[in-house]
């Protein structure tokens, strides 16, 4: 269970590192939360190696197996996660995610 975790976490971290804008405007704060991202999914598949007692429970099997899903679906884009099924009115974390000043 400790490997198929740390699996998926490793997947997810080269889905966030891998993904490309395609000429698409920088996002300052959707970076920030992608750099995030893989700073806790790289934790998460590098606990066990250095020793550390790791979340790997079928809780968090469960949670990275739906998160990996739902990431790779769009393509690595942490701004399409929060996007609503009708753009008619956008979240919250939506309108801070899109912003592309930091003030």
């Amino acid at each position: 269970m400790t490997a198929l975790t740390a699996a998926l976490s490793i997947a997810c971290c080269l889905r966030l590192i891998l993904f490309s804008r395609r000429g698409a405007a920088h996002r300052p704060w959707a970076s920030a939360l992608a750099y995030l991202l893989i700073v806790a999914f790289g934790a998460l598949a590098i606990a066990p190696l250095l020793g550390q007692p790791a979340a790997a429970g079928w809780a968090q099997l469960l949670i990275n197996i739906v998160f990996a899903a739902a990431l790779f679906s769009v393509g690595g884009n942490v701004v399409e996660l929060f996007r609503p099924a009708s753009d008619s009115r956008p979240s919250l974390i939506l309108r801070i995610l899109r912003r592309e000043t930091w003030i």
